[in-house]
Parts: C-alpha cells; structure tokens; sequence
C-alpha cells in the first residue's frame, strides 16, 4: 500500500450547526485521521489555531470530547489525547455491536422518506468510491471513505431518533474509525479496503430493503471485520503508534 502523509482530513460538513458542534466535528476529524497523534499533549492554543474558531466553542467541543474519552483534560498541563488501548477497544466492539443492532432496527422502523433518500444517495457514493479507484490504496481513500462512513452513522442515528443512544454510540464510531484508518494505512490492502466498502453496502442495501435480520447479520460481519483488525495491530506496529508519549522502538 502507499503511504500518504501530511494530506488533511476531508472537511466534515458543518451547514446548521453552531460554532461548537463545527469545532467538535473539526476536531474529531482530526482525531479520526491522526492529525492529533493518540498520546500527544497539546495546549487549549494550539487545538484553537488548528481548528481555525475562537476558545468559546473551542472549550465546549473540548468538553463534550473528554466527556466521549477521546480526550483528557489534565490541569495545568492542556489536553492529552487518549491513547490507542487495543484491550480496552477490543472488549468495547462487542457493546458496540449489540448498540448497532438496536440503532438499525430503530431506523428500520422510524426512518422518513428524506432519511431513505439519503442512504440512497449514500449507497451511490460507496458504489462510486469503490468503481473509480484504478490505482493502488492511499491514505487519501481511506480518509474519503471515512468521511462517507461518518455519514452513514450520523444518517443511522438521525434516523434511528433516540438521543440516548446517540451520545453512547457515537463516541464508539469515532474511536473505531480511527482504529481503522491505523490499520488500513499500515495494514491495509486493495482487497481489505473493498471488502470494508462491501460490508457497509450490505448494511445499508439491507436497511433498505427494511430486512431487520439481513441488516443485523451484515452489521454482525462488519463487526468480525473490525475484530479481525486487531492481530495484525498487535503484532505489526510499533507502541508509539497508538501512544505518541511512547519512545519509538529503534532497530
């Protein structure tokens, strides 16, 4: 796979939103991609001059992000974004799977015809992704494809309308995504990558088709996908990875 490094995140889109759901979903794009190193320490400042608002909402996204466990806030020292516990996101997928079969079955039974059009159009797009790429993987797929699976799980959630189970799962997508775009950068193949774009398709061509029990056994397997992810983390990269505050390992 080619390695691409330096390229920003796409722009999460932010139309209706106030100033601190805009510097929430900056920053979680920038959590998402590794643009903030899990382990690295930053000061209020620095996030504020990367996001581009001012420290009001700055403070709010900050807090809403330590509230998820994407961030600590350490007193006296800024922020520390939390490092990359594989023990500790490997026994998070199976709580994650059981909240996704529930969110799924939510949308089944509550989505509008604008919610439907919309995974419509999303459904379009992986096709789109997945038939026009004619070169080797890149990190620059990987994000584009983040980007349209960020959509898919906030279109699921809208959908789904049970705020309650919005603030618990979203947390878990944005770690996951994460997760996943280490190891498709690191570990990734053409084959993987278009096998992840599959899985999401078969969720979402089973959503609707309203089939509850096709659509929970697809997210089934895309939870054994992303369990499958963490061998190849534990074995392949180097602990500074996944905890910037961690000496890299030099041979």
């Amino acid at each position: 796979m080619t390695r691409t490094t330096g390229a920003k995140a796409p722009s999460p889109s932010t139309k209706g939103l106030s100033q601190g759901e805009q510097a929430y979903e900056r920053i979680e794009s920038l959590l998402t991609h590794m643009e903030l190193k899990p382990g690295e320490y930053l000061t209020l400042q620095a996030v504020q001059d990367r996001v581009g608002l001012g420290r009001t909402p700055i403070v709010e996204a900050i807090r809403k992000l330590s509230d998820d466990t994407l961030v600590e806030v350490r007193a006296g020292r800024g922020l520390k974004v939390t490092p990359i516990d594989l023990v500790r996101e490997k026994k998070l997928l199976t709580l994650r799977g059981d909240m996704e079969r529930f969110a799924i079955q939510l949308t089944i039974d509550n989505a509008s015809h604008l919610h439907v059009s919309q995974l419509r159009r999303l459904c379009d797009s992986l096709d789109a992704l997945s038939q026009e790429r004619e070169t080797t993987l890149t990190a620059q797929d990987i994000r584009s494809f983040n980007e349209l699976d960020h959509r898919l799980d906030d279109l699921i959630l809208a959908a789904a309308a049970e705020p309650f189970l919005g603030r618990t799962l979203r947390p878990l997508h944005t770690i996951y995504r994460r997760l996943g775009f280490l190891f498709l950068t690191h570990c990734g193949t053409d084959e993987l990558f278009h096998r992840n774009i599959a899985l999401h398709r078969n969720v979402l061509h089973a959503i609707l088709e309203r089939n509850s029990r096709a659509a929970c056994e697809a997210s089934d397997t895309l939870m054994d996908f992303a369990a499958d992810m963490f061998p190849a983390l534990e074995l392949t990269l180097d602990p500074s990875l996944l905890d910037a505050s961690i000496e890299p390992f030099m041979q």
